[in-house]
């Protein structure tokens, strides 16, 4: 009778356990792949914010890279590695609030963890695939990108800059004359 009653209560507990338990963590490209095998699953995403929140209704749209360039940036010192890829993600507003810097040419933004129903073609957002965020967790916060001038590029510009002003005087000087 004991185990009995053992198996029923771990029965009753993993039915109650959040669906998140049961998440599997994907990659873009998994999703991009096999859209059917994933639509209508609750998976794990993990992605650097990048661009900008953006509001559409009661939903927020995030967008969340996986690539290669979410460890770094080429100007980190990371080389050259293929595209940018990654998943839109739909979340309420106060679940994205969380995310509070976004990757463009002045920083990295924040590394984000989300839970949701993945979406192959959504019919709530008129075919569009997406993730429908029910956990948002932020697992590195986002930072400033350091991009000195390089040396080289600036006596390049100053030099092209010094003989377009030759050119230019030379042309007027030449007009005047005749």
């Amino acid at each position: 009778m004991r185990r009995f009653i053992t198996a029923c209560t771990l029965g009753i507990a993993a039915l109650l356990m959040p669906t998140i338990a049961w998440a599997t963590t994907v990659s873009s490209t998994q999703l991009i792949e096999d859209p059917a095998l994933w639509d209508g699953r609750t998976v794990t995403f993990a992605g650097e914010a990048v661009g900008e929140a953006m509001t559409r209704g009661d939903d927020v749209w995030l967008h969340l890279n996986d690539d290669a360039y979410v460890v770094g940036t080429i100007e980190q010192g990371m080389p050259p590695s293929g595209y940018n890829s990654g998943q839109a993600v739909v979340a309420t507003p106060e679940l994205a609030a969380a995310v509070t810097v976004f990757g463009d040419h002045r920083h990295h933004g924040d590394i984000v963890e989300v839970t949701g129903v993945f979406n192959a073609a959504c019919p709530e957002h008129s075919g569009d695939m997406d993730l429908h965020v029910t956990s948002l967790r932020v697992l590195q916060p986002g930072t400033a990108v350091e991009d000195p001038p390089d040396a080289g590029k600036l006596t390049l510009l100053a030099t092209t800059a010094l003989a377009a002003m030759v050119a230019y005087a030379a042309f007027a000087l030449r007009r005047a004359a005749d």
